[in-house]
């Protein structure tokens, strides 16, 4: 049987020389042309020729012949080669077959969602890859006057939340398993929920210490981002707040994050020279209360965070150690994941309440 990259070679060898002849075709058919055109500038009798017109027609019907089942031909091997990867992902985690040597001469772009992403393309297959990445500024709505609030202060309000947001989700260094600094600085000292999170932090474990329900941190040890890898979207709201002066800002945002493994060698890709990413959806909605003046037990000017709720999609949530650990393609077709399965995406209804806050993805 002839192997697949030994057929394409002929493939194009048998192409080659299909267009030598058919340029070799088209000299015959400009002298032929030319003779036929001075046989009717003198008044020549057409007979003769109709039975050669005849036979260069039914050659040009048989090369296209060839070439339909050339092209088939060629659309058959990439067909095969998609569903032999396919089947190694499905079937055969421990192993790539031998048409998995062939995948990379198909362009990654081209590849079936099902496949595992790779750094060259770490969104391929994601509708996340149109949203704004870590570098844009999160859009924030139009501030008006809410209450005994100034519009001022409403802004002011909506500008610290969002820095709360970047502080603990996109931070490059708290990405990167660093201390959320920032983000802690926002908070008011004087409530008990930043010492809470300190304690978390400093203490992560199950049931309720776990820092990943308002921190997003992967083990440096293990993870890193990925080049290109990094998309949000949501949206926020406000009204007044509880207690005169209060404004209470709503947030509900998707985090997307695709990484790569550091340790102990990086992941290989579905194609050789490839490298694989995991891809974790990350979806907090977040109340937060901002204070105009002080108060007692209160600081103007700082954040509380008054409800808080997320949903972590690929992700382990036996694992409680402050980071965020999503499967790679291998360890999720081996691993039992006893959570439901959701859109990752969907952002129609509101995050239930209670645990497990872990999903199986549908995509990711």
């Amino acid at each position: 049987m002839t192997e697949p990259a030994e057929f394409v070679t002929r493939l194009h060898a048998d192409g080659q020389e299909q267009a030598g002849v058919g340029d070799q075709g088209r000299g015959q058919d400009q002298d032929h042309g030319r003779g036929r055109n001075q046989g009717r500038s003198q008044g020549w009798d057409q007979g003769p020729n109709q039975g050669w017109d005849q036979d260069r027609e039914a050659a040009f019907h048989a090369d296209q012949r060839r070439r339909r089942v050339r092209r088939l031909s060629v659309g058959a091997f990439a067909a095969l080669a998609l569903a032999g990867v396919t089947a190694w992902l499905v079937a055969a985690p421990e192993g790539p077959p031998e048409s998995r040597l062939h995948a990379a001469e198909l362009d990654e772009q081209a590849w079936p969602d099902a496949w595992p992403a790779t750094t060259g393309l770490p969104l391929r297959g994601s509708p996340a890859r149109t949203w704004a990445t870590e570098k844009d500024e999160l859009p924030l709505p139009a501030a008006m006057a809410v209450g005994s609030i100034p519009k001022e202060k409403v802004s002011d309000g909506l500008r610290r939340a969002r820095e709360f947001l970047v502080a603990a989700n996109l931070d490059p260094e708290v990405l990167q398993g660093a201390w959320p600094a920032e983000a802690m600085e926002l908070l008011d000292p004087q409530q008990p929920a930043r010492a809470e999170l300190t304690e978390h932090l400093r203490e992560p474990g199950l049931p309720d210490a776990d820092p990943t329900e308002l921190f997003t941190r992967f083990d440096p040890a293990r993870l890193t981002p990925a080049r290109g890898g990094i998309r949000v979207r949501g949206q926020m709201a406000f009204e007044a707040g509880g207690a005169p002066g209060q404004l209470r800002i709503h947030a509900d945002y998707t985090f997307v994050y695709a990484v790569r493994r550091v340790a102990p060698r990086p992941e290989p890709g579905p194609a050789p020279g490839t490298e694989e990413v995991a891809r974790v959806v990350v979806r907090r909605q977040l109340v937060l209360l901002y204070a105009v003046s002080d108060s007692p037990g209160v600081t103007a000017g700082k954040l509380i965070p008054a409800g808080y709720r997320r949903q972590l999609g690929n992700h382990d949530c036996g694992t409680v150690d402050g980071f965020v650990h999503p499967y790679f393609s291998r360890e999720a077709a081996a691993a039992e994941r006893p959570w439901p399965v959701v859109d990752p995406y969907d952002d129609s209804k509101d995050i239930p309440d209670g645990r497990p806050s872990c999903t199986v993805p549908s995509r990711t």
